[in-house]
């Protein structure tokens, strides 16, 4: 499954994604060969909540008007709609 996220053409550095409960397999720069790496953060093994992912966008491969990343889940988007934190 691919979704597509849609940056602002100032947005680099770290974006943070939330309640995603797949595992992401690649996330590349459409229009170009550029593929990014993300880091998973905050994860408890006992916690149905869903890590962060944060997915940093170096500024040397923004586009001027809109930078759009393909993300390839490992299967069709499942979002946590739960309580979150440790409630």
């Amino acid at each position: 499954m691919t979704v597509y996220l849609f940056l602002p053409a100032q947005t680099a550095g770290n974006i943070m994604v939330k309640g995603l409960v797949n595992d992401i397999k690649d996330i590349q720069v459409v229009g170009t060969t550029q593929h990014l790496q993300h880091k998973v953060v905050g994860k408890i093994s006992w916690s149905p909540v869903p890590n962060l992912v944060f997915i940093n966008v170096p500024e040397n491969i923004r586009d001027e008007y809109i930078t759009v990343l393909k993300v390839t889940l490992d299967k069709p988007v499942q979002l946590y709609r739960g309580p979150g934190g440790l409630n």
